[in-house]
């Protein structure tokens, strides 16, 4: 939890890779957590509506999911 602390307080990582970060180490408050695990299953429409109001949580799904956050967290060091 320590590595994980400093990956949170660090400013190189965007608010939405640090919420994924949370996401992926089950930190989330119990809203955040309902919230990721809609971003989760929402098809492309419901996720887009969910980004108008959940900008950041769907833009750190998005980098978790489709792109290239996980390969990025665990090149610095965070065992995700």
């Amino acid at each position: 939890m320590k590595r994980t602390r400093e990956f949170l307080s660090s400013p190189d990582w965007t608010e939405a890779e640090k919420w994924v970060i949370k996401w992926q180490f089950r930190i989330l408050g119990e809203f955040q957590a309902a919230l990721a695990n809609a971003i989760k299953l929402a098809d492309e429409k419901n996720l887009a509506l969910l980004a108008l109001g959940f900008p950041t949580q769907v833009e750190g799904f998005t980098a978790w999911n489709s792109g290239d956050l996980g390969r990025r967290l665990r090149t610095a060091g965070l065992e995700i």
